[in-house]
């Protein structure tokens, strides 16, 4: 009796050329995920590292190692004003270009990074996307930021800088825990 090849049966077969198949398409897939974020993305034009054009691992990491703000300002002293920190993201150090994106009256809409601010409160002027749902939130507070009202709350804040001023002149010499002192000035 002829022994029984388990190998060349044709479910193995057809297991084996669906895989055969399925890794080609995963590997053509990836090719093509690349070259699409290297040379026809929208911010392929845009400088910085590789793996941050094609994947959120890369600031993800770097987050995570606490050294982003050393990476970033390294990577726009070697490429510039701009630079592309993630597939969809560009990291900006140019004031004038700061201020066309995040000035009053910008076309350019808040990203859903600022939903995570906001969470589920319905009043947060820092994430609120909705430029008219911004704008009647700030038409509510803005009175306490005129400048009558600033000039009225001169003399309170002259007096806090003033004793923050002479408690640090009492421990001159000494160690301070600044952040209890810094916190106690800003909210004490």
């Amino acid at each position: 009796m002829p022994a029984y090849d388990l190998f060349h049966t044709p479910l193995v077969n057809a297991v084996f050329h669906n895989a055969l198949l399925l890794s080609f398409l995963l590997f053509g897939s990836a090719i093509a995920y690349v070259i699409y974020q290297r040379f026809f993305h929208p911010l392929a034009s845009v400088p910085g590292p590789f793996w941050a054009s094609l994947t959120r691992l890369w600031i993800t990491k770097h987050s995570w190692d606490g050294d982003m703000h050393r990476v970033m300002i390294a990577l726009h002293a070697k490429h510039g004003a701009l630079v592309r920190n993630g597939p969809n993201e560009v990291s900006v150090a140019d004031l004038a270009s700061i201020k066309t994106i995040y000035g009053a009256g910008s076309k350019f809409r808040k990203s859903d990074w600022y939903s995570v601010w906001q969470g589920h409160r319905t009043f947060d002027l820092f994430g609120e996307r909705d430029e008219k749902v911004h704008g009647k939130q700030r038409s509510l507070i803005s009175q306490a930021y005129s400048m009558t009202s600033l000039k009225d709350l001169e003399p309170y804040v002259d007096g806090s800088v003033n004793k923050f001023l002479d408690n640090m002149g009492e421990r001159q010499g000494k160690v301070v825990d600044m952040g209890k002192w810094a916190q106690l000035f800003a909210f004490g």
